[in-house]
């Protein structure tokens, strides 16, 4: 794998049904899948993550392109909307929409668009991303599955 190796990992680990909890730094994100998915509904799937982690990444790189340019932003969003991939199970596009309490000239929106093009989630999504798998089995105390 081309790159830098992180020393970052994320543990998930089963709760019940279909829930699991990812423990990130001292943060449990918990998901679950939809009723209709065999699930009980009580968090987001991962997949609905996906959608958030590119929306929050949006909306970080655009407060802080805003902030310093003393432009307005307060109480601004970004939604995201998935589409479901024709015959697959994965999204197939998100649609993003930045809203800003306000208009800005053009030139700050062609900044604005790069600014959110840049975001690392934004690259990440476009890019793609490598998907290296290993998988532990049999092992009771879960050594070497670390």
């Amino acid at each position: 794998m081309a790159g830098i190796q992180s020393p970052v990992s994320y543990t998930v680990t089963h709760l019940s049904g279909r829930r699991f909890a990812t423990q990130i730094r001292t943060h449990t994100i918990v998901t679950d899948q939809s009723v209709r998915g065999g699930g009980d509904d009580s968090a987001p799937s991962p997949l609905e993550l996906v959608s958030a982690a590119l929306g929050s990444c949006i909306a970080v790189y655009v407060h802080q392109f805003c902030e310093s340019r003393g432009l307005p932003h307060e109480g601004m969003r970004v939604e995201v909307s998935p589409t479901s991939a024709e015959g697959e199970k994965r999204i197939g596009e998100l649609a993003v929409r930045v809203c800003l309490p306000s208009e800005l000239p053009p030139h700050t929106m062609e900044m604005l668009e790069r600014v959110v093009r840049s975001c690392p989630v934004h690259n990440t999504l476009s890019h793609g991303a490598e998907v290296s798998v290993a998988i532990g089995a049999g092992v009771a105390d879960h050594v070497g599955c670390g």
